[in-house]
């Protein structure tokens, strides 16, 4: 396989503490060899005519401030609007058997747990591969756009290095690339 190609996509503006921590993931997998670009969506509205999301990607790298206790509603639209398939097109979706980091980003550390139901959704609905452990960081960790905060940047950094490894390892063994929803 060529170097992996992973897109981070930015449930919030560019330049803020959600898109410093995807970078950081990016860049992990830049190191492994992977190609990398980003998306920031913004605070919305989503526009499905965003055309850099539709080229074709390895993995993803989902970033999300917690709001509500939950993913950003600009990042539900989305994966709203991503195919899931369907039994008759087995399951075609950019998702399906694809190895996805997620970030998710707060005020305090009361808000990580923010992150579950879309790992859910992600594993469940679109059958994607969810790579172990989230990476979760505070405002107060980063500065000036950069993350100050050593331990998650190397958390972030050994996520995106762990992402571009499973894109590999998914691209060379069917049993991994053939899995799909069930229902």
């Amino acid at each position: 396989m060529s170097a992996p190609r992973l897109l981070g996509v930015v449930g919030s503006a560019e330049g803020g503490t959600t898109h410093a921590l995807v970078s950081e993931v990016l860049a992990g997998a830049e190191a492994e060899g992977a190609a990398t670009d980003c998306l920031c969506l913004g605070r919305g509205p989503y526009s499905p005519g965003e055309a850099r999301w539709r080229e074709p990607f390895d993995a993803l790298v989902l970033g999300t401030p917690m709001y509500r206790a939950t993913f950003a509603g600009v990042l539900k639209a989305f994966l709203d609007d991503l195919p899931r398939g369907r039994p008759a097109d087995g399951f075609a979706s950019p998702l399906r058997a694809k190895p996805v980091a997620v970030v998710g980003t707060g005020a305090s550390d009361h808000h990580y747990l923010g992150i579950d139901p879309l790992t859910a959704l992600l594993t469940r609905f679109f059958a994607a591969y969810v790579v172990p452990p989230a990476v979760y960081g505070r405002a107060d960790q980063v500065v000036d756009g950069a993350v100050a905060d050593a331990d998650l940047r190397a958390a972030a950094r050994a996520l995106g290095a762990a992402t571009a490894g499973l894109a590999a390892a998914i691209a060379g063994d069917e049993r991994l690339a053939g899995q799909r929803p069930q229902v």
